[in-house]
């Protein structure tokens, strides 16, 4: 196939290596055969890792109410009585004694502490997608114009 713009199929006079050719006065002329380079734009696409949104772990604490049976004691008085006949002598009645008791009751005591109870990771992946590219190129086109004394 010739390489002259607008040349089809093998044209001898325009594929054809320099040949001498005669002008309308009878002058020799070699004519050259023309080439031209044809350019266009071609579409490359790559990827660029760049980010696109951050990610934090934060830690809320929420309370709820919790429920916990706790067995509690306590000292109560009781009264005995005993036959005052059997009593040492020199002890005191009663309503001259005066002595108080204690009594001791238990308390439930709450407390909380904070112990590890599970250990939480942020892991990240990439997930695979396709996205469509749209974009314009440009080519050249080879046209072929004659002057008036080339037209024959």
């Amino acid at each position: 196939m010739c390489r002259t713009p607008g040349a089809v199929g093998r044209d001898p006079v325009s594929c054809s290596p320099a040949r001498p050719h005669l002008l309308p006065t009878g002058v020799p002329v070699t004519v050259e055969p023309t080439e031209i380079v044809r350019s266009e734009e071609r579409l490359t696409v790559t990827t660029e890792v760049v980010p696109y949104a951050r990610a934090r772990l934060r830690v809320e604490t929420t309370t709820e109410e919790v429920l916990v049976p706790v067995t509690i004691t306590r000292q109560h008085a009781r009264v005995e009585y005993v036959d005052a006949q059997g009593a040492p002598v020199g002890a005191r009645p009663v309503e001259q004694a005066g002595d108080w008791v204690t009594l001791h009751v238990d308390e439930p005591v709450v407390s909380t502490r904070a112990v590890p109870v599970e250990r939480v990771r942020l892991v990240t992946g990439w997930v695979a997608g396709t996205a469509q590219v749209q974009a314009q190129v440009a080519h050249e086109v080879v046209t072929e114009e004659l002057g008036p004394a080339q037209r024959g």
